[in-house]
């Protein structure tokens, strides 16, 4: 017999979480639609950036201020691994595009494995498991903030996009490259 109060807690959960591989598959697909490319390092680059926030968070800072510094320095570290790895070895071919950031991929994994070993890690704040009741569902508070960033995020994207003179560029280029 299907239970219905676990309904509405676990649509609302799935929400949340969905949220965030939204806010993930954004950033590939903007990568595809506007230069054409599959960038086997984004999965690898979402983990370092996961791993500062961790770093900093182990000493001292809150997760929740140390994000931007992440976004501001993983901006950096993504157009750094264009201009110096990814424009440099491929010759503007695709087919070379996908293998340089395969093996971008492979590196940055491997590196991660190296340094930090398989173990778990987790955040331990005094919010971690703090609850917001939202109607019968208890969802939890660092999800919920994710959850909102995430929509935030996606609508200052949109917002740039669709209502800025760098958005009309990139549009632009997504139509015709030259």
């Amino acid at each position: 017999m299907f239970d219905f109060s676990i309904l509405f807690p676990s649509v609302l959960n799935g929400l949340t979480t969905g949220a965030i591989y939204a806010l993930v598959a954004l950033g590939l697909t903007l990568i595809y639609g506007v230069l054409h490319i599959i960038n086997f390092a984004h999965g690898a680059a979402l983990m370092v950036a996961l791993y500062a926030v961790y770093g900093l968070a182990r000493a001292g800072v809150d997760p929740y201020w140390a994000l931007p510094l992440v976004v501001a320095a993983m901006f950096v570290f993504g157009y750094t691994l264009q201009r110096v790895i990814i424009n440099k070895s491929s010759h503007g071919r695709d087919e070379n595009i996908l293998l340089v950031t395969l093996g971008l991929s492979i590196v940055l994994e491997n590196l991660a494995l190296l340094i930090f070993t398989s173990d778990t890690r987790t955040i331990e704040t005094p919010y971690t498991l703090a609850t917001v009741a939202i109607g019968p569902a208890l969802i939890s508070h660092p999800k919920l903030v994710a959850f909102a960033g995430s929509l935030i995020s996606c609508a200052l994207l949109y917002a740039v996009v669709t209502h800025t003179r760098l958005g009309r560029a990139i549009r632009a280029v997504s139509k015709e490259k030259d």
